[in-house]
């Protein structure tokens, strides 16, 4: 399980495990939000790095071969 953060300025980072994001709370490093739909966000109270990895899709060809016969 992964809790979502955003950033002080509110661009979305990094989730983190629960248990940091607890220590976060209890800190004062962050604050709980929640998005459109409800959903539990943590955001930082102070300025952190904006920098988020690249995200990539990988497809396995393996599960759409077919065995016919």
């Amino acid at each position: 399980m992964r809790v979502s953060v955003l950033s002080k300025r509110g661009l979305p980072l990094m989730p983190t495990k629960p248990s940091r994001a607890r220590r976060w709370l209890k800190e004062g490093k962050a604050r709980v939000v929640y998005n459109d739909l409800g959903i539990f966000q943590i955001q930082l109270t102070k300025y952190a790095k904006e920098e988020t990895q690249p995200i990539v899709v990988g497809v396995d060809p393996g599960k759409l071969v077919r065995i016919v016969g």
